[in-house]
């Protein structure tokens, strides 16, 4: 960004920006978002967008973070108390990241067939820190009962064999498998995997 908005005008303009490139890149996919498009959408000069931002990536790269605080706040919003059951813990986050991935006009779909290609280690960052996060609370309550080492081990690769499975799911036009199938499978690979006991460091 070229120019860090202090004043309200500026944070809103920055907002109306980002907004347009969302809605641009619904109209018109990732190739067909354009600065003279989103522009138009926003309703500025494309000179009054290049005082905020260098260009079309600077642009997506503000929409994936903004959408990374988006699934940040609606996480710490799911039931998941460290007293709670855990498949139910696991199944309310799996679920949440399905439905936000339908929702937002096809946005998200867009996003995520071109997730290779787009500034995403913040999205990844996020998910992993609040997951690690809930897992430390939770395993500290029941460490008795489920006695894991190596926590963080755990918690990144089931973070990130998630997010592939789900992108690889959601990004294909005629998948061979139902995303509900999926679902209960990625929650009993978590379940079991978190449940298994010690892991040898």
């Amino acid at each position: 960004m070229r120019k860090r908005p202090q004043q309200q005008r500026s944070r809103q303009m920055v907002e109306t920006l980002v907004d347009a490139t969302a809605r641009c890149i619904v109209e018109n996919g990732l190739d067909g978002a354009t600065t003279p498009r989103i522009a138009e959408l926003a309703g500025v000069s494309v000179g009054s967008l290049y005082q905020y931002f260098d260009g079309k990536e600077a642009l997506i790269e503000a929409l994936v973070e903004r959408m990374a605080a988006d699934i940040a706040k609606g996480l710490k919003r799911l039931p998941m108390e460290p007293t709670g059951n855990l498949r139910d813990m696991i199944s309310a986050a799996i679920r949440f990241g399905f439905t936000l991935l339908n929702s937002g006009d096809g946005l998200y779909v867009e996003l995520v067939r071109n997730w290779h290609r787009l500034p995403t280690q913040k999205v990844a960052d996020t998910l992993q820190q609040h997951f690690l996060e809930l897992a430390r609370l939770y395993f500290l309550k029941h460490y008795r009962e489920h006695p894991v080492e190596n926590l963080q081990v755990r918690t990144f690769i089931i973070v990130n064999s998630t997010i592939f499975t789900m992108v690889r799911l959601i990004s294909q036009d005629h998948p061979l498998v139902r995303q509900e199938d999926v679902a209960e499978g990625l929650i009993e690979m978590i379940v079991g995997y978190m449940e298994s006991g010690p892991q040898a460091a």
